[in-house]
């Protein structure tokens, strides 16, 4: 069950959106890239790909969706993140406990 609700709340989060908050995105090609706030990023190392929202860092490796992006940023666990997440964007009525 939370690992369905996991997938449907990854599938509903806008990556760009919440990484452009953080990153300044420039366009390139199929992607979006700008410097990765994961470590001192002298490049333009970090890749984000709207088509399939996640992301991918060239430089220190760090990669995944929406919810790993935030975890690496905030340094929270799944757990941790998921449940800030379900509380802000999600009626309490669809989320089963």
């Amino acid at each position: 069950m939370f690992e369905d609700q996991f997938l449907m709340m990854n599938d509903k989060l806008n990556l760009v959106e919440i990484v452009s908050k953080h990153v300044l995105l420039q366009q390139s090609r199929k992607a979006l890239k700008g410097r990765c706030p994961f470590h001192k990023d002298e490049t333009t190392s970090l890749m984000v790909i709207p088509a399939s929202n996640v992301f991918k860092c060239f430089g220190c490796g760090a990669e995944g969706g929406p919810i790993e992006f935030l975890m690496h940023l905030e340094g929270k666990s799944r757990n941790e993140i998921v449940g800030k997440l379900a509380k802000l964007n999600f009626p309490k009525e669809k989320m089963a406990v």
